[in-house]
């Protein structure tokens, strides 16, 4: 959370005191705390190893998604922002209010928030960020271009502190859309030119990077502004966040306490079980095939809804997981399982069934199957090497193919019909709805009328509070997900996070979110 309001902090401070969090559970090491002296954890710098490089970029929070918002959430403040328990609150924002259609949502802005040129933010500063809707550079505002299913129409500057969105069509809860990174405010510097924040951030919040202290692509170090009374909410003086891409090693640092705390894969939590050092584990987070191709652009099937769901009956989760992804969960649900719009008996249908899958293929035209081309990388190879078997085991031939570059990687979205395994966290499902699968992976521009009424009821019902209707929304939308195919769920994977007890107490998470707020995270007490 990049600027907490005094109320605010209060609840985040008690919130991260509380050790058994609802959505949290831990095993390891426990107890720690204080050191046989009876001295406080140091609370210097806490040590934050990642599975990837969270600037690669650099330092434009709109280039990025949900994965760097713990990395760029004390850098940048945003109107909104999750708060403990993984719901939308205001943040730079002090109020908003829709019309009566819900085509237009009215901002009121806290003013006080200031930049490294001593600017503040404006009414004018928030538009002018959002004026660059248009850039396809800056995926996290994708879904508010022109043509885009939440398109922002116009900003209307009202006075110095109020701006309107205006919408091209009715969009209840549009505030969910405009947490970290799409809510993110630039400043006037950046704004002016953005190749400036290839090098160096222009945000109003509390930290900063360290650029001496900082090797690109090795570690980041963020420290406190000191003109910044924000900067009180951060319990640690500063922030390293380290890129450790290998999944052991970046599991052997935190066992031999090289770093504080360390985001590991499922498969290594037994070592850290062992090694007796704290362990806390989150879910969430869906990995799913995905469907580029939707409406037959590149060989009719891919317009039938059969094949997806050949496809995906064709997939033995349970070995699969196991063999490849040991301790996540398999699923054929699009939402995690702790979500109201979790269905079991879409697990049930989407069992593995190979006699079934063929039968669908069938039934759609294609008896003897037909062939594809699949452009994998380094992260994806096992994935699709084990899933390759399957496909072809009811007539699909898959040919995998290695991306020469990223840019091939990013390019198969308009040249190739399926891709992933791509992560999904739901904590605001209008912008895995609306920003992915109506957003970057629709090149080809396909209507799914189901997908789309049940993230509108799940809008105004969010709008109207009214918790049954979502979980109605959410179901609708989980069924319609999965029965079109424009994904295909794997598993649920689960977020294991070691840390040292001795230095840091255990870590709680907004909701089903993979990392935590920042500011929540308390030295070991």
């Amino acid at each position: 959370m990049s600027r907490i309001t005094p109320a605010r902090g209060a609840a985040v401070l008690a919130a991260a005191a509380v050790s058994a969090f609802a959505f949290s559970a831990c095993s390891g090491g426990g107890g720690g705390g204080t050191g046989a002296s009876g001295d406080p954890a140091d609370a210097s710098t806490l040590v934050i190893a990642l599975d990837s490089d969270q600037a690669a970029l650099g330092y434009d929070p709109l280039r990025y998604g949900s994965g760097q918002r713990m990395f760029f959430e004390g850098i940048y403040d945003s109107l909104f922002v999750l708060d403990e328990e993984g719901k939308v609150v205001p943040d730079l924002v002090t109020g908003f209010e829709y019309n009566a259609d819900q085509t237009q949502l009215t901002l009121d802005l806290d003013t006080s928030a200031t930049f490294a040129d001593g600017s503040t933010v404006t009414a004018d500063l928030v538009k002018q960020n959002l004026d660059f809707r248009g850039d396809p550079d800056l995926s996290a505002y994708s879904g508010f271009a022109a043509g885009g299913e939440q398109e922002i129409a116009d900003v209307t500057v009202v006075d110095e502190d109020t701006v309107t969105l205006t919408f091209a069509a009715p969009q209840p809860g549009f505030e969910a859309n405009l947490v970290q990174p799409a809510g993110a405010i630039v400043g006037p510097t950046g704004t002016a030119d953005r190749s400036a924040l290839d090098a160096t951030p222009d945000g109003s919040g509390p930290l900063t990077v360290d650029e001496e202290a900082t090797v690109k692509g090795n570690t980041y170090l963020l420290v406190k502004k000191d003109d910044s009374d924000a900067a009180a909410d951060y319990p640690f003086d500063t922030y390293e966040f380290r890129p450790i891409v290998d999944p052991q090693a970046r599991v052997n640092a935190a066992i031999s306490g090289e770093v504080d705390l360390a985001l590991i894969a499922a498969d290594t939590q037994p070592q850290v079980e062992s090694a007796g050092i704290g362990l806390v584990t989150n879910g969430g987070t869906v990995q799913n095939i995905v469907a580029f191709d939707k409406v037959g652009a590149l060989g009719p099937q891919w317009a039938d809804p059969r094949v997806y769901q050949a496809l995906s009956m064709a997939i033995d989760r349970e070995t699969y997981v196991e063999a490849v992804h040991p301790g996540e969960i398999p699923t054929a649900n699009a939402l995690p399982a702790d979500s109201p719009g979790f269905l079991p008996e879409l697990d049930e249908q989407y069992a593995y069934d190979p006699e079934g899958a063929e039968e669908l293929l069938a039934e759609a035209g294609y008896p003897d199957g037909f062939g594809f081309e699949f452009t994998i990388s380094q992260g994806s190879q096992r994935d699709l090497e084990a899933l390759q078997p399957y496909w072809e085991a009811i007539g699909v031939d898959v040919t995998l193919k290695n991306a020469a570059s990223t840019e091939e990687l990013f390019a198969v979205v308009q040249t190739e019909p399926l891709g992933g395994p791509l992560p999904l966290t739901w904590t605001n499902p209008a912008g895995n709805v609306f920003g992915v699968l109506f957003g970057f992976a629709n090149f080809h521009g396909a209507q799914n009328p189901e997908i789309q009424a049940a993230a509108g009821a799940y809008g105004a019902a969010l709008g109207s509070g009214d918790e049954e209707a979502q979980a109605t929304a959410l179901e609708d939308m989980n069924r319609s997900i999965v029965d079109s195919g424009w994904l295909i769920p794997l598993f649920e994977q689960v977020a294991p996070w070691a840390y040292d007890t001795a230095k840091v107490a255990e870590p709680t998470f907004p909701g089903a979110e993979v990392f935590p707020i920042l500011a929540t995270l308390q030295p070991a007490s």
